[in-house]
C-alpha cells in the first residue's frame, strides 16, 4: 500500500510542474501571481498527496503568498472556511499576526468545520500570551483538537516561562486518561520527554491489543502506533512486530524484554526528578487505558464521526449491554429486550429503504449504522452510510434512520446511571444527539 501511494505522488508531480521536488523550487522571489494562485488551487482541489504538498509550498514562499491568502480569506468565517484544511493548517506558518487573528474566532467558534486544521495551525508557534487561551481546548470534542492543543502547550512550555501558574506536566498527566488512544500516546510521549518515562507504559499496553470495532482493527492499529512511536524515542523493540498477534511467542518474549527496559529506564529518569513530582505519573494504567476482553455478540452498531462535534463508537450486544468506545471499551447493562426493539427499528429502516446502502458525499461527517440483513440474523453485518463535507445537509438522513437514530440514542441511560468521571460515559445521550444535529440533523423523536 505505501509503495502505491508513492508511485501515486509520484505521478501525480509529474503532471504537476509547479508542485515538484523542493530542490527544483523557483526562488520565492521568482513566483508570479499566477504560479501562486496555481498553486492555491491544488491545496484546495488537488488529490489527498498534492493537497498538502502544494500548501506547503505556499508556506515557503512568503509574504506574497500570505498577501494573496489574506485576500481569499476575507473578514468573515464563512469567507475562511472556504479556503479548506489543508490551507488553513498553513497559516500559522507565516508569523502573520494578522492570520492569528483570522484562525483564533475559528477556534473558537463550535460549528466552524476545520477547527482541527486550525487548531494544528496555531500550535505551529504558539505564542506565550495564548496560554491560557488554549489550555481551555484540551477538553475539547474533537480529538485532533485536544492533541494539538497538548503539542502546543508543550512547545510554549519548553521556553522557560517560569510565570505560569499551571505547569505542563500536570495537564499532560491528565491526557493518560483521555478517551481517545492517539492523544493518550501523545501525553505519554511528552511526559517521557520531561522525565516522566514511566508514561511510556501506556505505549506497552497499547502493543498488547487485540480489539476491533465490528471489522475495523482498532487493536492492530494501535499497535503499529505504539510501535512506531518507540522506535522514534530510539527504543529498540527486541522484536516485537506490530503486524502479529501480541500472544505469539516472538512477541511475548519481546513484550517481556521491552517491558524490563522500559520499567529501567523509568526508574533512572525518576531518579532525577524533584520529590514532588516524581510520583505524577500514576504507577498503573488507569482501565480505560488498558487491554481490553473481546465484545461478544455485538447485534447492532453505531458509528458517527463529526468534523464538529467528535467521534463515537458504540455497539449493542444480544445480552442488552451497550459497549461504549473500543480498547477497553465501557459497558452498561440496559433493560432487558432494548437490543431486541433496536434490531426491529433496523430491520424497518432496511424494509423502508430497499437495497439503498449509502446516502450522501464523501466527507468529515459520516453515520454508520451497523445491523443485520432483514432475515438474516446470523449472517455478517451490513453497513447503512450517511456522510457529508461541511457543507449543511438537512435531507441526507431518510425518515427510518432518523428514527432508529433516535432509538439509539434514546436508549442510552441517564446521566445519573452512567459514569461521570469517565469521559466516554459522561453527558453521552446528550452528545450523540449533537453528533447527529450536525450530521444528518436532529433524529426524530421516537
Amino acid at each position: 500500500m505505501n509503495r502505491l501511494v508513492r508511485l501515486a505522488a509520484v505521478a501525480a508531480l509529474a503532471l504537476c510542474p509547479s508542485v515538484s521536488a523542493q530542490a527544483q523550487e523557483t526562488p520565492a522571489r521568482q513566483y508570479t501571481p499566477e504560479q501562486i494562485d496555481r498553486l492555491i488551487v491544488h491545496a484546495q482541489s488537488g488529490s489527498a498527496v498534492i493537497r498538502p504538498q502544494a500548501a506547503e509550498r505556499l508556506a515557503r514562499i512568503g509574504k506574497p503568498a500570505a498577501d494573496r491568502l489574506l485576500a481569499m480569506a476575507g473578514t468573515s468565517l464563512g469567507e475562511l472556511a472556504l479556503l479548506g484544511p489543508s490551507l488553513i493548517e498553513v497559516l500559522g506558518r507565516f508569523d502573520d499576526p494578522r492570520f492569528r487573528a483570522l484562525l483564533w474566532p475559528a477556534m473558537e467558534d463550535a460549528e466552524f468545520p476545520w477547527r482541527p486544521a486550525v487548531s494544528r495551525s496555531l500550535a505551529h508557534r504558539p505564542l506565550p500570551a495564548e496560554w491560557g487561551r488554549l489550555q481551555g481546548f484540551l477538553e475539547d470534542p474533537i480529538a485532533p483538537v485536544r492533541l494539538a492543543t497538548l503539542d502546543a502547550l508543550a512547545l510554549l512550555s519548553s521556553d522557560g516561562d517560569a510565570a505560569r501558574a499551571v505547569p505542563f506536566e500536570p495537564l499532560a498527566v491528565a491526557r493518560l486518561t483521555d478517551e481517545n488512544d492517539v492523544v493518550r500516546r501523545r501525553a505519554a510521549v511528552l511526559l517521557d520527554g520531561r522525565g516522566h518515562s514511566r508514561a511510556l507504559l501506556w505505549l506497552l499496553e497499547d502493543l498488547q491489543r487485540t480489539d476491533t470495532y465490528f471489522d475495523l482493527p482498532t487493536g492492530e492499529a494501535a499497535r503499529y502506533a505504539a510501535a512506531n512511536a518507540l522506535q522514534a524515542l530510539d527504543i529498540e523493540l527486541a522484536g516485537f512486530e506490530a503486524y502479529l498477534p501480541p500472544t505469539t511467542e516472538t512477541n511475548q518474549a519481546a513484550l517481556g524484554s521491552l517491558k524490563e527496559r522500559l520499567l529501567t529506564r523509568a526508574r533512572a529518569s525518576e531518579a532525577k526528578l524533584p520529590d514532588a513530582t516524581r510520583a505524577l505519573v500514576p504507577r498503573t494504567v488507569p482501565a480505560i487505558a488498558r487491554v481490553g476482553g473481546p465484545v461478544e455478540g455485538a447485534r447492532l452498531g453505531l458509528l458517527l464521526k463529526s468534523c464538529r462535534r467528535g467521534d463515537y463508537y458504540l455497539r449493542w450486544t444480544d445480552d442488552d449491554q451497550l459497549i461504549i468506545g473500543y480498547g477497553n471499551p465501557a459497558r452498561v447493562k440496559l433493560p432487558e429486550g432494548t437490543t431486541r426493539r433496536l434490531m426491529a427499528a433496523a430491520d424497518t429502516a432496511q424494509e423502508a429503504n430497499p437495497g439503498k446502502v449509502y446516502w450522501g458525499r464523501p466527507g468529515c461527517d459520516m453515520e454508520s449504522f451497523r445491523m443485520p440483513r432483514v432475515g438474516q440474523p446470523d449472517a455478517r453485518l451490513q453497513q447503512l452510510i450517511l456522510s457529508k463535507d461541511e457543507r449543511p445537509a438537512p435531507d441526507l438522513r431518510p425518515a427510518a434512520l432518523s428514527t432508529l437514530g433516535a432509538a439509539m440514542a434514546a436508549s442510552i441511560p441517564t446521566d445519573d446511571v452512567l459514569d461521570a468521571s469517565d469521559p466516554r460515559t459522561r453527558e453521552l445521550a446528550q452528545r450523540v444527539r449533537g453528533a447527529f444535529a450536525s450530521i444528518g440533523g436532529p433524529v426524530a423523536p421516537r
